[in-house]
Order: C-alpha cells, then sequence, then structure tokens
C-alpha cells in the first residue's frame, strides 16, 4: 500500500476533489473496507483521514490513549468467581463535518498488527461511547474491552464509519501488552461427571511432572480410580478404574483415602512405579495394604512390574492414614531416597490409635521375595521431625494430615496438622520444617521460622511450591492453605513463605470455595490464556476437597470437582 506524502487539500474546492475521487475509482486506488483510504492521506503528525462521502472528507486522527490496564475477579455465568483481564481507550477523530458519522470504535487482534473489522482473528470492542455534539469538528469516544488474554500483545486501531458505509481506520494500530495479573485465584475446568467429587485423593508427580490421582472419599464411598490431569489440553482422563480382584490378594488395591505416594523409576524394566501406600476406607478404618501402579503398562502391578518380581508391596509396621510420601535425592551417591510416615496408625491387636512419629524409606534391594511375606526389611527407619530441628528420635513430633511438599531434588517441606504433642489428638501444629541433603552429605532437618499468630493451625490443608519470575524478580515460596481448624471449621486462607527472606506472608483466600482435603500441587502453564513467552510459567492448583460455597448456598460441606488456578 502507497503512502502519498505530498498532496495539497483544499478545503472549498469540492470539483477538485470529485476530479480526484474519480479518477482514484478508475485507477483503482480507492480501496475496498479494511483498507484506509489512502490516496489522499499525509502520515504525518497531522495524517487526513479521507472518505468518498460526498466525494471527500477529511480529518486527522489524534494518538489513541490507553486509559486502563488492569484484571480483577468477578463471577461468571455459574456465580463462580473468575478472572477478567480488561483495556480502557479514548481517541479523537477531527473531522470535516461530524454529522456524517454514524458508528465509532476499535478493532484488536492478537495476530493481525494492522486489525480491520473484516479481517479474520479481528473482534472489535463490545463497550463504546462517543459524542459528536459538543464539537463541530471532532468526534470523541472511549472503548473498554472485557475477558481478554493476560500477558500478551494485542494490536487495537480506532474507526468511524459513515452514513455511505464508509469505514475511516486510525493510520497506526496500538500495539500493547496486557497486564499480567499477580496473587489471583481463577476456576479451572471442572473435572468430568465421570470423575465423581471426593476429598483425600492420593496423588504423586514424576520427574518429567506429570501427576497421578488415585482414590478418594466421596459423600459415602471411596474410590479405586486412576487419574492424570493433561496441563496443556486441561482436562481429565482416567487410566482405568480397578478392583481388588485385579491384583495379588495381599496387596490388594483396595478402594481408599487419605494414602500416601511416591514415584519409582525402574531402570531394569524402563518403567515408573507409583507406590500407593496406607490410607482408609470409606469408615475411617486404616488400612496397611500397599501395591504398586505400573505406568508403562497401566495397570496395578504384579511380578512383572515389580523391581525384584515381588509379588506384593511389604505391609508398613501398622496400618496407617493420613500419613506423608515423597522423595529426596540423599548425598554420598546412595541415589533417590523414597519417604513414607507419619499419620494416624492402628494397632489391630489393643485397637488403640496414635500418631506416629517415625518415617521410613523403602528399599528396594531388600524388597525380595518370599513364600509367606514375612522375611522382608524393605522399610527402613528414616528419621523423625524434632522440635531441636534435628532429625532423630529426641523430641519427635509427627503430625496426622500434615502436608510434605517438595522443593527441589534435595529439599521437602513438611509441616502443620494433628500433632503427637496432643494426646487428645486435637490439636493442631503451627510448625514447618525443612528436610534436606546438605554438602557435607548429611540428611538435616531444620525448623522454619513459625508463621504469624494469625495463622490458624490446621489439618487437612492443601500445599505447592512455586519457584518462578515476574516482572523482572525471581521467587522461591511454598504456599499452602485450606484446611481445617482444632474446632472443625473449615478454612480458606492462604500463605506463602518465602524461602529467600526466611518470611511469611497472607495472601489472597483460596477462591470462594471453603474446604477440607484438597490435593494441591504445581504445574508448568502453557494455554489458551497465556503466549508461551509469558511468565510466570509455573502455577499452582487446588482442587476436589470437602466444603461449602461463600455465595449463598448451604455451608453444610459437600465434596468438590472443582479445579482452581493460583497466578502468584
Amino acid at each position: 500500500m502507497t503512502n502519498i506524502k505530498n498532496i495539497v487539500l483544499p478545503m472549498k474546492k469540492h470539483c477538485f476533489f470529485s476530479c480526484l475521487i474519480a479518477a482514484a475509482l478508475f485507477t483503482g486506488c480507492i480501496k475496498d473496507d479494511g483498507e484506509p483510504y489512502t490516496i489522499y492521506r499525509q502520515i504525518d503528525n497531522n495524517s487526513t483521514l479521507v472518505s468518498s462521502l460526498y466525494g471527500y472528507m477529511y480529518g486527522n486522527a489524534q494518538t489513541d490513549i490507553i486509559t486502563k490496564d488492569t484484571f480483577e475477579l468477578t463471577f461468571n455465568e455459574r456465580n463462580i468467581q473468575d478472572l477478567d483481564v480488561y483495556l480502557g481507550i479514548k481517541s479523537r477523530f477531527y473531522i470535516y463535518d461530524t454529522s456524517h458519522v454514524v458508528q465509532c470504535g476499535y478493532v484488536y487482534s492478537y495476530s493481525d498488527t494492522m486489525p480491520t473489522i473484516k479481517k479474520p482473528n479481528c473482534e472489535v470492542f463490545e463497550q463504546i461511547t462517543w459524542n459528536s455534539n459538543n464539537n463541530k469538528d471532532s468526534v470523541f469516544f472511549e472503548g473498554e474491552q472485557h475477558k481478554l488474554k493476560f500477558h500478551t500483545d494485542i494490536h487495537i486501531r480506532s474507526f468511524v464509519v459513515t452514513q455511505n458505509g464508509d469505514t475511516c481506520y486510525s493510520p497506526k494500530a496500538i500495539k500493547h501488552l496486557t497486564s499480567m495479573p499477580s496473587d489471583v485465584w481463577y476456576q479451572r475446568k471442572d473435572a468430568p461427571s465421570l470423575f465423581p467429587a471426593r476429598e483425600g485423593i492420593i496423588a504423586a508427580t514424576t520427574e518429567k511432572g506429570k501427576t497421578y490421582f488415585y482414590g478418594g472419599r466421596g459423600n459415602i464411598n471411596c474410590y479405586s480410580d486412576m487419574w492424570i490431569y493433561d496441563v496443556d489440553k486441561d482436562t481429565w482422563e482416567q487410566l482405568a478404574t480397578f478392583q481388588p480382584t485385579d491384583v495379588h490378594p495381599y496387596s490388594g488395591p483396595t478402594e481408599r483415602c487419605y494414602g500416601a505416594a511416591f514415584m519409582y523409576y525402574n531402570s531394569h524394566k524402563n518403567d515408573t512405579l507409583m507406590y500407593i501406600i496406607g490410607g482408609e476406607d470409606a469408615t475411617g478404618e486404616p488400612t496397611d495394604g500397599n501395591f504398586i501402579y505400573s505406568l508403562k503398562n497401566n495397570r496395578f502391578g504384579n511380578t512383572a512390574d515389580h523391581p525384584n518380581n515381588r509379588p506384593y508391596v511389604e505391609k508398613l509396621k501398622k496400618p496407617t492414614t493420613g500419613l506423608v510420601g515423597f522423595s529426596i535425592d540423599a548425598p554420598n551417591n546412595i541415589g533417590t531416597v523414597h519417604v513414607i510416615g507419619m499419620g494416624m496408625m492402628h494397632d489391630e491387636m489393643s485397637s488403640v490409635t496414635a500418631i506416629e512419629t517415625q518415617m521410613f524409606t523403602y528399599n528396594v534391594a531388600k524388597d525380595l521375595t518370599t513364600e509367606d511375606g514375612t522375611n522382608y526389611q524393605s522399610w527402613l527407619t528414616f528419621g523423625s521431625l524434632a522440635k531441636e530441628g534435628v532429625l532423630g528420635d529426641k523430641s519427635a513430633i509427627g503430625y496426622y494430615n500434615s502436608v510434605a511438599v517438595k522443593v527441589n531434588k534435595s529439599t521437602v517441606i513438611i509441616g502443620t496438622g494433628v500433632s503427637s504433642d496432643d494426646q487428645n489428638m486435637k490439636r493442631c501444629g503451627r510448625l514447618f520444617y525443612e528436610v534436606k541433603s546438605n554438602k557435607a552429605g548429611e540428611i538435616v532437618c531444620k525448623q522454619l521460622p513459625a508463621p504469624p499468630e494469625d495463622f490458624v493451625t490446621r489439618s487437612n490443608a492443601a500445599a505447592f511450591y512455586l519457584e518462578y519470575n515476574h516482572l523482572g524478580g525471581t521467587y522461591s515460596n511454598f504456599y499452602v492453605g485450606s484446611g481445617v481448624d482444632e474446632n472443625g471449621n473449615i478454612l480458606n486462607d492462604f500463605w506463602a513463605y518465602d524461602l529467600a527472606n526466611g518470611t511469611w506472608s497472607r495472601k489472597r483466600d483460596c477462591s470462594n470455595i471453603v474446604r477440607q482435603g484438597a490435593v494441591g500441587f504445581s504445574i508448568l502453564r502453557v494455554d489458551d490464556l497465556v503466549n508461551k513467552g509469558a511468565e510466570p510459567q509455573q502455577r499452582g492448583i487446588f482442587a476436589f476437597g470437602k466444603g461449602y460455597n461463600l455465595d449463598g448456598e448451604s455451608t453444610a460441606p459437600t465434596v468438590r470437582n472443582d479445579v482452581w488456578e493460583y497466578l502468584p
């Protein structure tokens, strides 16, 4: 498209313009709608707009000004909290005769650098206000567009439409990077109807960042199905539903909730195994039936899947529920250590329940096949959290329904939950611990600074860890929230611990859902809302749980199947 820069525009010689219009029509210089009329346009600071209305129309477009660039939490048509990123813009067009203008507006595109109304991938602002009556030679208008993609380049162009249908565009489009929201929750897609709502789901994440989910408890029953969340598609995929008869009866995958799991890579068979340990049935009865799930073969493991061709997984010393599981790289070339422990254990002989203080490691080399399952040593003592902040038996402390979050390959944060310090097993601890391997070849435990006094002690919380860049800064935060307090009140507050500064801060509450027994995990987000180059890539997820909605529904807790994403 050729710009003609040196044309003099006499304001009163209409016949001169009529001849030029005729010449332009004859030569094809006047363009179809979708391009500016360039034959009479001077491209400079006083750009002239020309239309074929009565032979001509002239004026210039003042620079468009962005007036709003922000985000807010709104409620969608389902009365569910959602994230809205929006822009406001205002313009002034100098026009020869404003009485001929019948419409003003803005057209935008994420991909087209010069958007127009009729082009594909171009949209028109939904909210426009304008007034041409106050000034004979100017049209003032402004617009606002909601539900934009955040932290994404957008190209915006103002335009006016005349009585005879001519569209005159601003000669330049504004290129603008939309705002990057922070410290907000917004709702992802609910799990499908085939994935019933539940609490206490058992989850573990592979080294490649894929999280698998097993079991959980509904309002009445527990489940024995296996699912995976596809981050890119924002969808839940059911891998299989299993029954106890699918595997060896000693290791039966009983329908359960509030167990623990870890991932073990079996290099000899090029297969990742998900070890699922402990938990409880729908009545709250703890179980010691442990088993493995083969990710490669999508089945509960048998002798062909077990690292040592063992027909089942060794039991812990007592049935335990509400325990934690994680993996940590040990020093001195020991490799990855898989840890299970704490929780509420049940002594079948005496019918006594108590909170376990010890944690145990799984030793695959000692998990050997035996005929009766009595000759085993695969669970070895790892150690205990201690009030003094060291691993060991002295002043050991344990938690029931606590959180354990992996920070990196060598560090895990554990904390909160019902404390073994309370003989009535009602009071919750407020301490958090960092368990890590150090350069001296030791696994050490450090007590983190206690949260502020207004942090309510709790159990059944959800947590995740995020390390991300945001607007030029790098952050490393452990997040924890929701849960139930010592009096049975369900919570939705949300807290962050800054590992770099050793400080706690309260964040935006966990959406409008109050819940306990949710599952928390982190993801790398690349989807329709964010460019592949956007930041931060890492997000947190809280999903499922048991609770209620703050917006008018009954406060009687019920299981949920909604999924919420936190943008730090």
